[in-house]
């Protein structure tokens, strides 16, 4: 068996082709999605990006690990953690990892691997796909008679931008988004806080544009490498046995908020990700599934992959099921948190959103907001007061959640992050804020170098 996980930081499902986004973001990803699974109602539990990796290498919330923010809190887990690549390594599975991540204080990430690889270059903590792929090719190209569990994980489309100016112009000539609109860039400008408008130079609905355009070409030119991989798997004959699984950390905020290229609440453009599965000889292969799941399913999913039984442990489910989906009941809601900018929990449903806020960082956030997610698809209006009763379900699914769970580290630890401050408001608070205001250092959207230009698009 094998299985290739590729794993895209800051990839919003919205803004792919495949998810039903217009502009021709990502061919080789909707050419793969083809050939898969695509789910629709995929979140990550935890956000942003360590918390949201350490769910998934874990199988496990973070609310039971420790782990729901950045920083020192998150350098261990507790010793009983039993992560994807110990429990393969513990069945003769072959497992080999390419990231990134070593920018994250993170032990447990790298331990337990048979080869763990952390391409450096061009830029530290930011190593483009072109970069990963040196590598990531002639691995496969050697060891493509072998069975493995392979993951790669690229930076891209993570700010700050940087795709090659071609890509920027091609994605120009192409419709954008229909919110956030011209009259809520204007509404924006008066905003003062981390990734507000005015410090990204967001001034003008022009501006806002150009930043759209430089992120999905971010995102076609992290699609370009990753077709590199498909054919090289095509080429070497291998494709339709490999088991391949796309998703990403969590998503970006683009304006939709009054928050420009960020990752900071559990707003669906943060919390909402792709997931796009390609189960081995076509199974499943052009079907959408609609059941609400959590990126870190994907620990399960890769065990069963390999006829390995899940820790008992795990919260993790096996996505296998959803082959026959009528024999799946699936969960009636998620738990979703985030704790580096702010510090919120809240509960998703098919149909609702409840977002509590533990603690605002530099927002002013409401303690409990509630969106229709049917009628309310960007999440702008509350209608906590006009729904009293269905908060009040929703509120209690997370206080169950919560007591179940606490009892594992016998603490919450993202309410000991709400007491002590989000890490992200000691590090970029109101001060810091001010001091760029007022010597006029804001924050850069983008490179003056750019990545290496890739060829033409069709």
């Amino acid at each position: 068996m094998k299985v290739i996980y590729i794993d895209i930081d800051s990839l919003r499902p919205d803004h792919l082709h495949c998810y039903g986004y217009k502009r021709p973001t990502s061919p080789n990803i909707d050419r793969l999605a083809m050939q898969s699974m695509r789910f629709a109602q995929c979140y990550t539990s935890d956000s942003p990006c360590m918390p949201s990796r350490a769910a998934l290498i874990s199988g496990t919330f973070g609310i039971r690990t420790g782990i729901v923010t950045h920083g020192t809190t998150g350098l261990a887990m507790p010793l009983h953690t039993r992560t994807i690549p110990a429990v393969l390594r513990e069945h003769g599975v072959r497992t080999a990892a390419f990231s990134t991540f070593g920018r994250h204080p993170s032990p447990w990430f790298y331990m337990e691997w048979e080869e763990f690889h952390d391409p450096r270059g061009w830029r530290f903590q930011q190593t483009p796909a072109w970069k990963m792929n040196e590598q990531v090719l002639p691995w496969i190209e050697e060891n493509a008679q072998d069975d493995f569990f392979l993951y790669v994980q690229y930076w891209d489309p993570h700010a700050i931008y940087d795709a090659p100016h071609a890509l920027v112009n091609a994605m120009s000539e192409h419709d954008l988004p229909a919110f956030p609109d011209d009259e809520a860039v204007a509404r924006h400008q008066n905003d003062r806080f981390w990734h507000s408008a005015s410090m990204m130079g967001i001034h003008s609905y022009d501006k806002y544009a150009a930043m759209v355009n430089e992120y999905d070409a971010e995102i076609r030119y992290v699609d370009f490498h990753v077709g590199q991989i498909l054919d090289l798997l095509e080429r070497k004959g291998i494709l339709d046995e490999t088991m391949i699984i796309i998703a990403a950390d969590h998503g970006e905020g683009l304006g939709e908020h009054g928050v420009y290229v960020e990752h900071w609440s559990i707003v669906d453009t943060v919390n909402h990700i792709p997931l796009i599965v390609k189960f081995p000889r076509g199974a499943g292969a052009g079907r959408t599934c609609q059941a609400l799941v959590y990126q870190f399913d994907i620990a399960a999913t890769i065990c069963e992959a390999f006829q390995i039984a899940k820790p008992i442990e795990w919260d993790s489910e096996s996505l296998w099921p959803y082959l026959d989906e009528k024999n799946v009941k699936g969960r009636s809601h998620l738990v979703i948190g985030h704790g580096l900018y702010t510090a919120q929990r809240g509960v998703v449903t098919d149909r609702w959103k409840l977002i509590r806020t533990l603690h605002s960082g530099e927002w002013n956030y409401p303690d409990q907001q509630l969106f229709d997610r049917e009628s309310d698809v960007y999440e702008q209006t509350n209608v906590w007061t006009m729904h009293q009763d269905m908060a009040k379900i929703l509120n209690g699914y997370l206080a169950d959640w919560e007591y179940q769970n606490r009892a594992t580290l016998g603490y919450d630890p993202l309410v000991s992050t709400a007491h002590q401050g989000p890490p992200g408001l000691h590090l970029y608070g109101k001060e810091t804020m001010e001091d760029f205001y007022v010597r006029g250092i804001p924050q850069r959207v983008t490179y003056s170098e750019r990545k290496p230009d890739i060829p033409a698009l069709e």
